[in-house]
Parts: C-alpha cells; structure tokens; sequence
C-alpha cells in the first residue's frame, strides 16, 4: 500500500511524532522511509543585506561590506547544513535502531516549495509532516509550512499532531472516490496496525431546509404560483427527509460490505448535522488517535485541491489526520470506484440512462450507491430505449431546485418508460410529478 514514504523533518516536536509514526508505517508496510530536511541559506543572506544600512559608519566601506557578506554567507551555509545534517542523524539514528530501509535528503531552498517539488517528481505514495513546526506558538492552529504542502500535492498525507496508532481509528464515509479510498486504508490499518475502526457518515438535511426557507421569503405570491412552492416543498421534503438517511446509510452499508469481504469488523455510525461538526464532536467523545478522510468529497468540482469539511476537521481535529484518495494508485482507484458501483447497480431499470459522467454526477451516484448493497443480488432487468426531452419539458424542469432537480427528472424519465412514452412533454412531466406525489413507493427513495 504504502511502499515509499516522505518524512518531513524540522527537528520540531510534531516532526519526532511523525518519525515515529513513518517508522510504525514502515516495519508494517515494509517501506522506504524518506527523511527529508530543507534550510534556506538565502533567507539569512537576505536579511544580512537589509540590515546593512544599519552598521556603524566604519563598516559601510564597499570592501569591508563585501568581506562581512562572504564571512556570514560561509557561516550560514556551513551552520546551516551542520544543524540540518544534526536533524537527519536523529532520523537515521532510529530508523537503524528500528531496522527498516531509509534514506536522509537535505535540500536547499524554501522549506515548503521543496518538499511539495521532491513529492511531485519522486511518486511516494505518502507524505507525513507535521501540523506544525518548530516556530508554533499555538497548539490549534495549523502550519503555513503543512496548508501549503497540503494543498499543493495530490499524494496520501499523513498530518501528525500526536505520536501514536493505537486504540481507534475513525474514517469518514461519504460515498465519494476519496472516501471508498479512505475506507481501503482503514482497512490495512485495522489488518496491520491492530486499530478498532468506526465509519462515520454524517447527511445535512438542514441546509435544504433553510434553502426552501430562504426561497419562501423572496417569492412573490405569483412567482410562488408558478415556482408551485407548496408542492415543491412538499416533494422535496419527502426526498430530503426519508431520502438522504438511506443514501447515506448505503454508504456505510457499502464500507462494511468491504471490510468483511477483506475479514475485518467495523462499527458504523450514521449522524445527522453539518458534517464537520457532528465529526468532530464524535472525535472528542471516542479519542481516536487517527482520522482518515477524503482529501475532497462527494460535491467536489472543479479540481478543489480539499474539501471544506476534510480542511475544518484538519484544522479543528486534535488527532492524526489522514488525507485519502490522492496518490496515484488513488487516482486509478476512481475508476475502480466506478466499476465497484456500476457492476452492483447496473440492473437497475434505468441502467440505460448511465454513463461514466454520470456516475460522478453528484444526484446520480448518492443513489447508485445508497442502494447498492441490496441491488447486487436482484436479477437483470432489460434496460428501455431512452426517451426524449421537449425543449418546454426541459424548461419546466428548470424551475426544480438544483439539489434534487436530477433527481426528479430521472423519475419522471422512468415513469416515461413504464408508459411507454418515446417523448417526455409538459403534459407528461405534470402526470409523472402528480403521480409522483401519490405513489408511496417513491417515499423509499
């Protein structure tokens, strides 16, 4: 799983944490153990010229600055590579008490801008650093050296803020490709490490709540009239309500289905409330002492380098964190992810409808893998022809809320079909949200 490891090392506490921790990793992974250390002599050269208007007169001579320029860039360079070579003898020192395969680099230049470079151009398949570095002054707050790091490499991370695996582990289950992959390595923890581990799913049925709200406020009794709010709502709720605990009970149900077939017992937990939050909260109740979460989530788009949820529990957390569903095995992982879903829910009646692209829509794949678990076992069921949109359907639909707006038009897609309609119009989508509303089946969503 973990084959080549990068150890960041600044000397500080949480960087002797993250030896300890790269060491465990290592004598269980049978790892390559990376210490890496980076000192910026130019930064002193730097503020040795800012401070030279300064000097006393006898030392503002061209000549004798330039020979007080050479003698400190000679100190620096030489302290500077002492110290950090100091640094790697520490690390080196434990890996050969500890018997596991390392090498020390010492690197020259922008602490930050180096470890992310060596990262990117030497494909580790983790990165640990510490949450913070020797010039802490608050135990919680995060380093600027480890946000940047964090945001700027795509590799599974390790952030350390203790020096131990033991007891518990938590991972944070939300269906996402990140996430089937913070659940495979929970999993090797669990198997190696001897770690108990809970699977946390956490839905948000308040935010949609508030968005109707929100809605309800600005609407013009005409615009309400047209908008159909009251029936919206009503829909709505019964998608929101009965709907999002199943979906992400499914994702839980999907996790243990894993963890059992690779023989491994986990405790699921499904909570509802803003997800970090509600994480957090359980975090501080159990005491685990690793976090695993998906370094994006399931609404991630657009190439976020890290989802809100996972920077607040990084940020707030007082555990280890790590940062699922990066590395490159990760990133063939998605597709593998996709397959993993789309070979369980393929039978399903309105298979004719997905795509790749779909599958990662975000609508479309919470209910893929809400049911997953129970369609496995269901015979084949022989897709329809796909049905056509009018453009006035198509605008009618428009008026849906973007949140379940995918959602709506699917089941009206099916309802097409089992009437056997080759063209959806306005009339049609009036008869399938009418029926819709009437038909209890649709409340199991």
């Amino acid at each position: 799983m973990y084959k080549k490891i990068l150890v960041a090392i600044d000397n500080s506490r949480h960087s002797d944490h993250g030896i300890d921790l790269g060491i465990a990793l290592s004598k269980k992974f049978n790892s390559l153990l990376v210490g890496c250390h980076v000192y910026d002599a130019s930064l002193h050269q730097r503020r040795f010229r800012d401070m030279e208007k300064g000097l006393p007169p006898q030392y503002q001579d061209e000549a004798v600055l330039q020979q007080q320029r050479d003698l400190h860039t000679s100190l620096i360079n030489q302290g500077l590579k002492l110290i950090s070579e100091s640094y790697l003898d520490v690390f080196e020192k434990k890996c050969r008490e500890a018997a596991v395969p390392h090498k020390s680099l010492l690197l020259e230049g922008k602490n930050y801008f180096e470890i992310i470079k060596e990262a990117q151009g030497n494909h580790y398949d983790l990165v640990i650093l510490g949450a913070q570095g020797l010039a802490a002054v608050d135990s919680r707050t995060l380093g600027s050296v480890c946000e940047r790091v964090v945001r700027r490499i795509k590799t599974d991370i390790l952030v350390v803020k203790n020096n131990c695996f033991k007891g518990k582990a938590i991972v944070a289950v939300d269906g996402s490709a990140q996430s089937v992959a913070g659940v495979k390595s929970a999993i090797s923890f669990a198997q190696l490490l001897n770690l108990k581990i809970d699977a946390v799913s956490v839905y948000d049925p308040h935010y949609h709540r508030v968005a109707f709200g929100s809605i309800a406020k600005v609407l013009s009794k005409e615009a309400g009239q047209i908008f159909r709010f009251k029936e919206q709502e009503t829909l709505h709720e019964e998608i929101i309500d009965k709907g999002l605990a199943k979906i992400y009970q499914g994702h839980l149900d999907r996790a243990n289905h894993m963890a059992k077939d690779a023989g491994v017992e986990i405790n699921s937990i499904l909570m509802d409330g803003k997800p970090y939050d509600q994480i957090l909260k359980f975090i501080f109740k159990e005491q685990p002492s690793l976090l695993i979460v998906g370094r994006t989530g399931v609404h991630n788009t657009n190439g976020l380098d890290i989802g809100s949820t996972t920077e607040n529990l990084l940020r707030l957390s007082p555990c280890n964190i790590l940062l699922t569903g990066g590395n490159l095995e990760a990133e063939r992982r998605v597709a593998t992810v996709g397959s993993e879903f789309q070979r369980v829910s393929i039978n399903r009646k309105d298979s004719a409808f997905v795509s790749n692209s779909q599958l990662h829509d975000e609508n479309r794949f919470e209910e893929f893998t809400a049911s997953a678990h129970e369609i496995h076992e269901k015979p084949t069921i022989k897709a329809h022809d796909p049905v056509i949109w009018t453009q006035e359907a198509q605008t009618q639909t428009e008026r849906i809320p973007s949140f379940i707006r995918n959602m709506i038009r699917i089941k009206i897609e099916e309802y097409a079909q089992e009437n056997g309609y080759k063209e959806i119009t306005t009339k049609i989508v009036d008869e399938a949200k009418s029926n819709l509303m009437n038909d209890t089946s649709f409340h199991k969503i």
